[in-house]
């Protein structure tokens, strides 16, 4: 599990860039719905990412109760931060959890009210690359705002 945690890391130092750069923007654009991506604002955009971490590795892999986190409890890019800081040690959890990536877990998927079974390797895997997915999506989201986007990959050039 030692890859998978400096893969971790690596998101981890991404998603600080996004976050940083998150700052830098006007606090009511974070808030500002866009028409084109389904009336979701930056905000909730952050809060889908994070709220994903938290329901495959606490709810469905860790059998662990969690309340959404909504956008109406934000009031600033610190608010998203602590919650980022939450979600670091939901995933360092399920990593210790779980020694090898090829355990098999079983959960429930409520909203197709049936049990499915994913190993460790593709539950961290699928929230990883959501999380990178909806990162280009906010990317889209702050150029359509005129803002011009930074470079938030795992290797960047600047």
């Amino acid at each position: 599990m030692i890859a998978l945690k400096k893969q971790y890391k690596l998101t981890q130092q991404a998603r600080a860039e996004l976050l940083n750069y998150c700052g830098t923007l006007k606090p009511e654009d974070l808030h500002k719905e866009i028409a084109v991506f389904n009336n979701s604002t930056i905000t909730g955009m952050l809060l889908h990412i994070a709220n994903t971490y938290h329901f495959w590795l606490k709810r469905f892999a860790g059998k662990q109760e969690f309340e959404y986190f909504d956008e109406k409890n934000i009031s600033d890019i610190n608010d998203v931060k602590k919650i980022f800081e939450l979600t670091d040690k939901v995933v360092i959890n399920f990593l210790d959890s779980y020694p090898y990536h090829t355990t098999r877990i079983k959960g429930e998927i409520f909203w197709l009210k049936t049990d499915m079974t994913f190993n460790v390797l593709e539950l961290f895997t699928h929230v990883l690359t959501h999380e990178f997915h909806h990162k280009g999506q906010i990317m889209t989201m702050t150029r359509l705002l005129g803002y011009t986007p930074i470079d938030a990959d795992i290797i960047r050039f600047n």
